[in-house]
């Protein structure tokens, strides 16, 4: 292991939920990384649940038991069982993604342990629950480090909350393992959580202003969320029937861009849009809306992508005609596309996350961690 001080730490990661999101994929695959590397990992799940990253038995793993309840008792119990964690795992640093563990974390860690915390999305749009939000503006001062994903975001942190200490972290984009050759047929695929902000309806209304043209092609959205009753209906009422397929979430969603010709994302705001990464990475044309922070920083309109104004259906709509009628269009944006793995190298993100947690343990002095 080479590390800046030479010597292991010992890190507690905490994030709000291990479920399906970019968000969760990148904190399980950076806790793996992290323990690869010799580090003592302990990950601290604030609310519970499912595991859906695997995460190697070399990572502690410990979620809090707290249930039901009004919110501000579960808030005061969440804070109680984090303190208590950290208290015991007597870490070198702290480190937290999503801006409830992030406040959590803050507020709990113990004195003169540095905490590092992470937004995953774009903080100018997102809306965490109302006590979260007013915490966030009071506490994230503590923070070493405020990482945010893009360099207009650092500026905007840098403003909103007087921090000398914002960074932009990128997300690590992975190349795809070798695979067979699927049979397939043609399809705009998407996957993401389906929430309001990913504006899967957009996607579905414009796929429908086109499909009549294309009668072969299906749109295919994976992932899961609040929005699927309000989706399924719509695929009803726009007569969408077996060419619109919602079929959940699954393990390796990635895996599904094989069966891929186009990719589309429709969010209105973004942080690192982990699943537009993957599918550029492995080849697959792409068209995103250009909402105020994200798919900008990794689509060359034109040249590997086509960005069109965020919420033009109309646009979209075109884009995807374009795209859907051009193979060698396709062919051309894809391999451009692939380029984003040496953009956004994964070894070279992760060890940069490895040395920033390293530094901030060290301190200014340079002194060993303290134990």
């Amino acid at each position: 292991m080479a590390t800046v001080s030479g010597k292991p730490l010992r890190l507690a990661l905490a994030i709000t939920a291990l479920g399906c999101g970019g968000a969760e994929r990148v904190f399980s695959r950076l806790a793996s990384f992290l323990a690869l590397q010799g580090h003592q990992v302990r990950v601290l799940v604030l609310h519970g649940g499912e595991t859906f990253f695997p995460l190697p038995s070399t990572v502690e793993l410990q979620r809090c038991p707290v249930a039901g309840g009004a919110a501000m008792a579960r808030f005061y119990r969440r804070q109680m069982w984090l303190r208590r964690q950290l208290r015991e795992f007597a870490p070198d640093l702290v480190l937290s993604f999503i801006e409830v563990a992030n406040v959590h974390a803050l507020l709990a860690a113990p004195p003169r342990v540095p905490v590092i915390v992470s937004e995953r999305t774009d903080p100018r749009w997102h809306r965490p629950p109302a006590v979260y939000r007013a915490l966030r503006g009071l506490v994230y001062g503590r923070a070493a480090h405020v990482l945010v994903q893009s360099e207009g975001l650092r500026s905007w942190a840098e403003r909103r909350w007087k921090h000398g200490a914002a960074a932009v972290m990128p997300n690590p984009v992975f190349p795809a393992p070798p695979a067979p050759p699927l049979d397939r047929s043609p399809r705009v695929v998407s996957f993401g959580r389906l929430s309001e902000e990913k504006s899967y309806g957009d996607l579905l209304k414009a796929f429908a202003g086109v499909a009549p043209t294309f009668p072969e092609w299906q749109v295919v959205i994976f992932g899961e969320g609040p929005q699927r009753p309000r989706l399924l209906g719509l695929v009803q009422r726009l007569h969408l029937q077996g060419r619109a397929l919602l079929p959940g979430a699954v393990p390796d969603p990635a895996a599904q861009l094989r069966r891929g010709d186009v990719f589309a994302l429709t969010s209105r705001y973004e942080g690192f849009p982990n699943a537009l990464a993957e599918a550029m990475a492995r080849g697959v044309a792409v068209v995103a809306y250009d909402c105020p922070s994200g798919p900008r920083e990794l689509i060359r309109s034109g040249v590997d992508g086509v960005l069109v104004p965020s919420g033009d259906l109309q646009a979209l709509a075109e884009a995807l005609r374009r795209l859907m009628e051009s193979e060698q269009d396709r062919l051309r944006l894809g391999e451009r596309a692939r380029e984003i793995l040496q953009r956004f190298p994964a070894d070279e993100i992760l060890a940069r996350w490895e040395t920033l947690c390293q530094r901030v343990a060290l301190g200014a002095t340079g002194r060993p961690p303290a134990r």
